[in-house]
């Protein structure tokens, strides 16, 4: 539960720095890096959530076992 709660105030705090920083970028600038305003803060936040993925997995890896989803679990 924790962890949800920080990776969302994570991803909220992704965003709004996302959404500051185009402010101070040119159209120009940012169709170089291959973005528009509108894309900019969304391509991050998804950036950071693809890092939470690769960090669950690697852990999970490490751990030595297999996570098992609900549907799973014998009756």
């Amino acid at each position: 539960m924790l962890k949800k709660i920080y990776r969302a105030m994570v991803l909220a705090q992704a965003a709004s720095a996302a959404n500051r920083t185009a402010a101070y970028l040119t159209d120009h600038q940012l169709q170089d890096w291959g973005y528009t305003r509108s894309t900019f803060a969304a391509e991050t936040v998804a950036q950071i959530k693809a890092d939470f993925d690769t960090a669950d997995q690697a852990r999970t890896a490490n751990a030595g076992y297999q996570s098992v989803a609900f549907s799973q679990l014998p009756v």
